[in-house]
């Protein structure tokens, strides 16, 4: 369960900053890092939703539940806040 979270957390960041969710983009404003943030959440729930109804076999063999939603939750979301920062670094350097 944890590798598959840090594969959707680096695959997150890299959706975020392809997209340019920042609070810097002059499209989106001040909700460009809001929206950013849901999508990540979202990108959580939906391996919380994978691990529990899709991947029945890994369920059965999980005796709390509670570690579906706890397993990698703290790596998750800093690293799919690293790979957000440096995708944008690399999809939009500063100009210089």
């Amino acid at each position: 369960m944890y590798y598959i979270r840090v594969a959707f957390a680096i695959g997150g960041g890299i959706l975020n900053g392809a997209l340019n969710l920042s609070i810097q983009n002059p499209t989106l404003g001040d909700s460009g890092g809001i929206l950013g943030l849901l999508i990540g959440i979202g990108i959580y729930a939906f391996t919380f939703v994978l691990f529990r109804y899709i991947m029945k076999d890994l369920a059965s063999r999980v005796l709390d539940l509670k570690k579906f939603t706890s397993v990698g939750i703290f790596s998750f979301f800093i690293i799919w806040f690293v790979s957000w920062v440096i995708a944008i670094n690399f999809f939009y350097p500063m100009p210089s």
